[in-house]
Order: C-alpha cells, then structure tokens, then sequence
C-alpha cells in the first residue's frame, strides 16, 4: 500500500500526534522524556519551525505547531530530526534495533483562533485526563512550566508566533487567562472527556472553513462533522467541526 500523501500548507497549524511502537510505554523512563524535550528544543533552533504547545506522555507524543517563511516542510524535518535522533539514541543504549515509533506521525490540521485554543488546552490536559496527575504544574514535559510564566530559560514554545495564531493579546494576559482555563477545566470532569478528532482527522474548525480546505486539498469524498468539544467556558457558544477523510490517498 503506498503512503498517504501530506499536504502541507504554509503558516498552518499543525496538531502532530505519534505514538510508540505498540503502544509501548517507552517513555516511562524519565530519562528518555528529558531527551525528547532537549532534541526538540534544538529542533526549534535548527530547522526555525515553530511549536505552540507540545506534551510527552509515557508512550506517545503530541506536537502543535506551524511553519515560517521557508514552508511547513520545516515541520517534517524538524521532527524526523527529533524523532529519529531519539530512536537512535533509544537502541543503541539498550542494544536492541526495530521501530521505536508506531508507522508515521498524523497531522491535523488545526483553524487558528479559538479552535487552536481548544486544541492547546487538550494537549496540555492530557496527563491529567489520563489520570496520572491532578494537574498540568505536576507534569514536567509539557509546556505548563512555559505557559504559565514559570520558565524562562529554554523555552520550546514560540510565544510570538502563539499569541497571533490565538490571536489573543499581550503575553501576561494570556498567562493569567490560561491559568484560569486550565484550573476551571480540571475542576470541571466534563470537559476532561477524550475527543479523539483533534487526533485523528484530517482538520478541525468552522463548517465552512473545512469546506474550503477541503476543496483546497482536492479532495472528492469527504464529510464534515459536528464534534463534542468543551472547551473554555467563555467559548460554548462556538461549535467545532471536523473533517472527516473518505479518500485516504488525499490525507494530509
């Protein structure tokens, strides 16, 4: 079967999942989670692509990010950097060979504004939906130290280039908004409900605006679907939708 074809697009959003050989729970090592954070803290700096929130778990990974002025290329450089680099690294040190990552990595496509802001919060609740933790502020591979105001050094995420896919205003005011956000979403167990769309489609966003990617891409057959999204209580007037691809060759 030959691979699904990507199509990038320049300065999109990207929200990037891959998950480990298995389902293996190769990150349960703190070490190798502290490697994944330091190779894509270079990755930023070598391949100039931007990353707006990402979380290592104990067997997967999820990136959100976009490309600059060079194209969204940038991304899959960047990661089969990362990614590679931490296999590498993974096989040698415990002598053994194979895959350490689970086929390709998916990319969804994410519409800028408050659906990219619903796609930041999911990410970043994702050990807490798991169960692992009460709360983002215990879990280190995250972007929680970044984008609560907590680290200042070493920064993975672009904070530029996030305030204007948000299109929010000036830095502290998000950092006092998305503390709130994110303490009313872990007091609130319906919206830690798994939405697996932000994962698995090919896009998410307005009706309209997946139509029109949808045309962009050339796709033929394809559906639009309404998602369950609870998202910050300011935003429950906005509904989400997602694009659902019956053309596989035609997946991004």
């Amino acid at each position: 079967m030959p691979r699904r074809r990507r199509n990038w697009e320049r300065q999109a959003c990207y929200h990037i999942t891959h998950r480990c050989h298995n389902r293996e729970f190769r990150f349960r090592h703190e070490k190798y989670r502290r490697m994944y954070r330091r190779y894509l803290f270079e990755a930023t700096r070598l391949f100039r692509f931007r990353v707006l929130t990402w979380i290592v778990t104990s067997n997967h990974v999820h990136v959100l990010a976009t490309g600059t002025e060079r194209g969204v290329p940038q991304i899959s450089e960047a990661l089969q950097h990362v990614h590679g680099e931490l296999a590498q690294h993974y096989n040698l040190e415990r002598n053994c060979d194979g895959s350490f990552w689970s086929n390709r990595f998916h990319a969804t496509r994410i519409q800028s504004g408050r659906h990219l802001a619903r796609c930041m919060f999911y990410v970043d609740l994702n050990m807490v939906r798991a169960g692992v933790v009460s709360h983002p502020c215990e879990w280190d591979y995250g972007t929680w130290p970044e984008l609560s105001g907590a680290r200042q050094r070493y920064r993975i995420v672009d904070r530029e280039v996030l305030l204007n896919r948000l299109e929010v205003g000036p830095w502290e005011s998000f950092v006092s908004w998305y503390r709130q956000t994110i303490d009313a979403m872990v007091a609130d167990e319906t919206r830690l409900r798994r939405q697996p769309h932000w994962s698995t489609a090919v896009a998410v966003g307005d009706a309209e605006w997946l139509e029109q990617h949808a045309c962009g891409l050339g796709m033929r057959r394809f559906e639009i679907r309404e998602a369950m999204s609870p998202g910050p209580q300011e935003d429950d007037d906005v509904r989400t939708f997602f694009l659902d691809c019956q053309n596989q060759s035609k997946v991004p």
